[in-house]
């Protein structure tokens, strides 16, 4: 349970990497939507395949921080106010809480700020091993946000390599 708690309250950490190209383009005002990227199957497949890897890299360092914060014996949930304090723009001495309880914060927080670093370069070079570039695995992102048939696209794709996947159970089970 308390581990659900932190890797909920992370997730915008865990996924700020993937939201930088994506906040920069919404900060321009939206003439229009610009023109749709052309994206063939062999290259989507590649995203997709980057994807799972990059999903296994932000879990493995999910459970690093979430480990992090157990280890410093700040609870969750203040862990997570604090952090959520910190992003509204308020000051330490203005949340409630205790004098110990910042300073295990603050050691957690440096250690997750260096997995996240860590993170970063193993998100590239999870993407990168898969043949694709960064800039080219973001613009196909930013693309299947916006294009639902490229949405679409991506769930087919996602759905037949499970089923391919999958072991063939005999009949009657």
């Amino acid at each position: 349970m308390k581990s659900q708690s932190i890797a909920i309250g992370m997730i915008a950490v865990v996924f700020a990497f993937f939201a930088i190209p994506a906040q920069a383009q919404f900060e321009m005002p939206p003439q229009d939507a610009g023109p749709q990227i052309e994206v063939s199957d062999e290259e989507l497949g590649l995203f997709i395949d980057a994807s799972m890897n990059a999903q296994t890299v932000q879990a493995q360092s999910q459970q690093e921080m979430i480990a992090i914060v157990d280890e410093e014996g700040i609870e969750v949930n203040t862990y997570n106010e604090i952090i959520q304090a910190q992003q509204m723009g308020q000051s330490l001495e203005d949340i409630d809480v205790s004098a110990g309880d910042i300073e295990k914060f603050e050691s957690a927080y440096e250690q997750i700020q260096e997995v996240e670093v860590r993170m970063e370069q193993d998100l590239a070079q999870a993407i990168e091993e898969e043949g694709m570039e960064m800039e080219r695995f973001q613009e196909i992102n930013m693309a299947i946000q916006q294009d639902p048939g490229l949405q679409q696209r991506v769930q087919q794709m996602i759905q037949e390599t499970q089923m391919e996947q999958q072991p063939q159970q005999p009949e009657g089970y």
